[in-house]
This record gives structure tokens, C-alpha cells and sequence, in this order.
């Protein structure tokens, strides 16, 4: 009889002891959860400042569970930053109130886009206009590119998928082969293929800024910052039917996507950033005329553009063109690029 009731006296500690585990570990969790909303709350008061707390606290508390596929991309398109801007919002959105350049007045009597024989010429390509002369070492990498949105993918049989994980169907393998033109042309580049928009869209602008100052603080010679995208239309928007005129154009005979670049006013740089996305146009516009459809000018944000005055925000393609027709475009861009950069370094 002793020893049965040494024996239930022994579990019944175990059991209290448990029980006193399982107190300690709510005390730790409420505290823990306690100190973010304060966090929260202070942060916001202050204006949303410290953005790397709020985004810690919508990463850690993320209850999708972190899966990285289409089905959950699709799901979180009307998820938003909460940096205080608003360039992770529903992308299908971005041409409701933004500004569209279409026609650059002050390149407009720069631009020849025909020789005599009907064929264009580099000869041809504008001076810059507004922009200063890069002072960098040529033998170092001075190009950084990098997708804020990796996942964005291209036309498939389901036109209602948008994303897809696997890098080599997404805006990273366009990004492979604008890097490799870049490369063949003698610039030199370092194309970050992380996937920022993991484990959702929100927040992906804060992920890609951690990796550019990341990037900056091991290399200070990155003065040139590429972020490459693929623009969105959803199925039921508007002026899909519009859009879908541009979408692509033949060059040469070969099914070609259109590009676009994005630029945010909320940054302090903005007229810099601006007139370089200007000058992008117009060499493009000199090469390949209709490629580059235009500057969209949003109404609010900075797209994290303000890291650099040579920044540029790219939408390689959309979701109504193919990878392919992507890929040939970023063939094309790459030579443009190129041609950009050779014009603006010291």
C-alpha cells in the first residue's frame, strides 16, 4: 500500500509540474504578445517609423502558415505594407489613379528613331538629360537587380494563376536573361534571385530593402538598382482589353513583350529617379519604338526607389503575355539598359 501511494504521489507532482510548464509558457506567450501590440502602438503614434517592428510582428504572427505556392499568392493580392506606403496593395490596381508618361516633351526633338535606310542607329541615342554623371569602379559590380515580387509569373493554361514559386516559370528567369545581356555587354552584375514576396506580398518592399541596404553595406560601388517585375491585368479589370493592345508588339517577327517602369513621388529623390526612367524611354523608344509603353507614375510611395537617384522599378511583360515573349523582351531591355548605362558613367 506504501508503495501505491509513493506512485501516485509521484504523478501527481509530474502533473503539477506540467501544468506549471504550461502556466509559464502562456505567462511568456501573453507577455510576448502584450509587448509587440505596445510596440504597434507606439510605432504607429510615432508614424510608423521603425518599420522592422511591425513588420516582425506581421511576419511572426502570419498564420498562413508560411506555404509559398500560386493558390496563396493569388489569395494575398489584397493583403497591404504596413510600412506606412502602400506598394504592396493589390497590383491589379496600380493604373486606377496613377499617372501614365507616354510622350517625353524634352526628348521629343533628341529622339531619331530612322536612319535614312529605315534602320535604327546607337548613333542616334540621346544625351541624358537631367541626370548626373556615375562615378563608380568599372571592375567591381555596380549593378544590383533584384525582384521584389519574385513569384509574379506569366500566361499559362489557367489564366487566373498569377505567381508561381518555382523560379524558373517567374519574373526571376526573365531577370536571368536581362542580367546575361547586361554581362555580355561588359557591365557588371549582381542578380539577387531571393524571394521577397515570401511568405506573402506584404511586406515584400521591407524584405527588399533589408537585402539592398544588406547589398550596400558589403559592396558601396552598387549605384545602380534594378527592380524587375511583371505587370498585372486582372480578367474582369476595365480596361483589360485596352491593355492587352500594348501588351506585345513584333519585332523583327518575333512575338515580343512590352515593358513599363514605375516610379513613386513620396521620394525624396523623385525628380532624379524620374528623369532617369525618362531617359530609359527615350533610348527605348529610339531602338525599338512602342516597347516601352510608359512611366506610370503612382499616386503615393516610394517602391524603395529612393535607395539610389539611378533606380529603376521594371515591369518585364504582364500576366497576359507568355515567358517567352517576356524573356524576348528582356533580350531587348538589356541592350537598352546597357546603352542607358554606357551613356551615364564617368
Amino acid at each position: 500500500m506504501r508503495r501505491k501511494r509513493r506512485y501516485r504521489k509521484g504523478r501527481y507532482r509530474k502533473v503539477v509540474r506540467r501544468k506549471k510548464r504550461g502556466d509559464i509558457i502562456l505567462i511568456v506567450l501573453s507577455l510576448l504578445i502584450f509587448l509587440n501590440i505596445s510596440l504597434l502602438t507606439i510605432n504607429y503614434f510615432r508614424g510608423k517609423n521603425d518599420k522592422e517592428i511591425v513588420n516582425i510582428f506581421f511576419d511572426f504572427f502570419n498564420f498562413k502558415g508560411g506555404k509559398d505556392d500560386s493558390a496563396d499568392r493569388n489569395s494575398n493580392l489584397n493583403e497591404t505594407n504596413l510600412e506606412g506606403d502602400i506598394e504592396d496593395e493589390d497590383e491589379f490596381n496600380k493604373y486606377e489613379e496613377s499617372l501614365i508618361i507616354d510622350k517625353l516633351d524634352e526628348y521629343e526633338s533628341l529622339i531619331i528613331i530612322k536612319d535614312s535606310h529605315g534602320i535604327s542607329s546607337i548613333e542616334n541615342i540621346p544625351k541624358p538629360l537631367n541626370i548626373n554623371k556615375i562615378k563608380l569602379d568599372k571592375a567591381k559590380d555596380y549593378i544590383l537587380m533584384y525582384h521584389t515580387h519574385s513569384t509574379e509569373s506569366y500566361l499559362t493554361e489557367d489564366p487566373n494563376v498569377y505567381y508561381n514559386s518555382d523560379p524558373n516559370k517567374s519574373v526571376v528567369s526573365v531577370g536571368r536573361t536581362l542580367a546575361t545581356v547586361l554581362k555580355a555587354n561588359g557591365h557588371k552584375v549582381d542578380h539577387v534571385e531571393t524571394a521577397h514576396d515570401n511568405p506573402s506580398l506584404s511586406g515584400s518592399y521591407s524584405r527588399s530593402l533589408n537585402t539592398i541596404n544588406k547589398k550596400k553595406e558589403e559592396n558601396s560601388n552598387f549605384k545602380i538598382l534594378f527592380d524587375i517585375h511583371r505587370d498585372g491585368v486582372e480578367n474582369n479589370a476595365s480596361y483589360k482589353d485596352k491593355f492587352l493592345q500594348k501588351a506585345k508588339i513584333d519585332i523583327n517577327g518575333v512575338s515580343t513583350a512590352t515593358f513599363s517602369l514605375v516610379v513613386g513621388p513620396d521620394a525624396a529623390n523623385y525628380e532624379k529617379v524620374l528623369n532617369f526612367a525618362k531617359y530609359i524611354k527615350a533610348v527605348s523608344d529610339t531602338i525599338y519604338p512602342n516597347l516601352c509603353t510608359g512611366i506610370i507614375v503612382k499616386p503615393t510611395g516610394r517602391y524603395n526607389l529612393y535607395t539610389s537617384d539611378y533606380s529603376a522599378l521594371i515591369e518585364m511583360g504582364s500576366n497576359l503575355v507568355t515567358l517567352e515573349e517576356a524573356n524576348e523582351s528582356a533580350k531587348l531591355v538589356g541592350e537598352i539598359l546597357s546603352l542607358v548605362i554606357d551613356s551615364i558613367i564617368e
